[in-house]
């Protein structure tokens, strides 16, 4: 779990400095969060997680019906 979150951190640090524009979901997430605060930030975080989750969620649905 720690090299994980590294590694998240790094990754997103390479992201900030090296193509900070076209926008990606992180860097928008962390400027909106520097320009205006937490409100405006939780708005894009909140569909970012409702995405993945439900990717994650059709992928495993997927996998099971492939596995039976």
């Amino acid at each position: 779990m720690t090299m994980m979150w590294a590694r998240g951190i790094s990754e997103f640090g390479a992201v900030m400095i090296l193509a900070y524009h076209p926008l990606t979901t992180p860097v928008l997430v962390y400027q909106r969060f520097n320009d205006f605060g937490l409100s405006y930030a939780r708005s894009v975080a909140i569909i970012l997680i409702v995405i993945c989750v439900s990717i994650f969620v059709c992928l495993r649905l997927l996998t099971d019906r492939a596995q039976t």
